[in-house]
């Protein structure tokens, strides 16, 4: 029989074990919550907040925003990832659009060649050399008499070729009358003449001029297209008795003030070599 100051330090001891025991469990308890759980059998913990497949959502973005390696490689895969498209045929310089720092001697219009490319022809007369004759309010001046008589200057640039050429649409655009647009209209000095407004977006509204024409393939009111036959060249209006030539005219769809010797005019026709030039396959 045991005696009972033995018998109360048996008790004591175990409840003293029993307290350890307790706080045995809760230190435990707080470590492995405080280090986010305990590893799975699959190897180490991710960091806070992975999923099963590795991806990562991070506090801010919402379960569709998740970003990872199977998002990331769809995105490469998207059309809107890959090469812009190739620039379309209209793309490039376009011409001016108001007579604001308009160049009379140096702009380039986008165009065609009025000639085809295996056609023999040379550059004649340019812009602005002496004419003879009336000027009227559309035409360029080259000075003055001492009377007031205007001096009048070539309107445009002459290409040198046989009769009976094919000439060709310079713009895609429309056939149009020129009779309204520069009065008064002078067949005898122009003889048939086809004249195409442009529709194209890069020369809206500029217009070309082929004068002295035997015959035309185009009427007032077509749709002609660049490289379409229009024409063959020829010696009529003031063009009989010259060298067979085609007298070309780019004119703008706005008025450009002109200074010469002097006077001042606002008128729509410009130097058209430049562009001439730039469009000439032979050059």
């Amino acid at each position: 029989m045991m005696d009972r100051p033995a018998a109360s330090r048996r008790v004591r001891f175990g409840i003293v074990t029993a307290i350890i025991a307790g706080l045995v469990v809760l230190v435990v308890g707080g470590v492995v919550a405080a280090t986010g759980g305990l590893t799975g059998l699959g190897g180490p913990a991710g960091p806070a907040g992975a999923t099963a497949s590795g991806q990562v959502v991070t506090p801010s973005t919402s379960p569709s925003q998740v970003t990872g390696p199977a998002s990331a490689s769809a995105a490469s895969a998207s059309p809107s990832a890959g090469p812009s498209a190739p620039a379309s045929p209209s793309a490039g310089p376009s011409a001016p659009i108001s007579a604001t720092g308009f160049r009379l001697r140096h702009t380039v219009v986008p165009m065609g060649f009025p000639l085809p490319a295996a056609g023999n022809y040379r550059y004649g007369d340019r812009w602005r050399v002496p004419r003879v004759g009336t000027v009227y309010p559309y035409e360029e001046v080259r000075g003055r008499v001492a009377d007031g008589t205007l001096l009048r200057a070539h309107d445009g640039v002459d290409l040198v070729v046989k009769t009976g050429t094919a000439v060709l649409a310079t713009f895609d655009g429309i056939v149009i009358d020129p009779a309204p647009i520069w009065r008064p209209w002078d067949p005898a000095r122009y003889g048939r003449v086809v004249v195409i407004r442009s529709t194209e977006s890069s020369s809206p509204g500029y217009m070309a001029i082929v004068a002295h024409l035997s015959s035309r393939a185009a009427k007032v009111g077509d749709a002609v297209h660049r490289g379409q036959v229009v024409g063959w060249t020829g010696r009529t209006g003031n063009a009989a008795g010259t060298v067979p030539h085609l007298h070309f005219e780019l004119r703008a769809p706005f008025r450009i003030p002109q200074a010469w010797a002097g006077i001042r005019r606002l008128l729509d026709v410009f130097d058209p070599l430049p562009s001439l030039l730039a469009a000439d396959p032979g050059s």
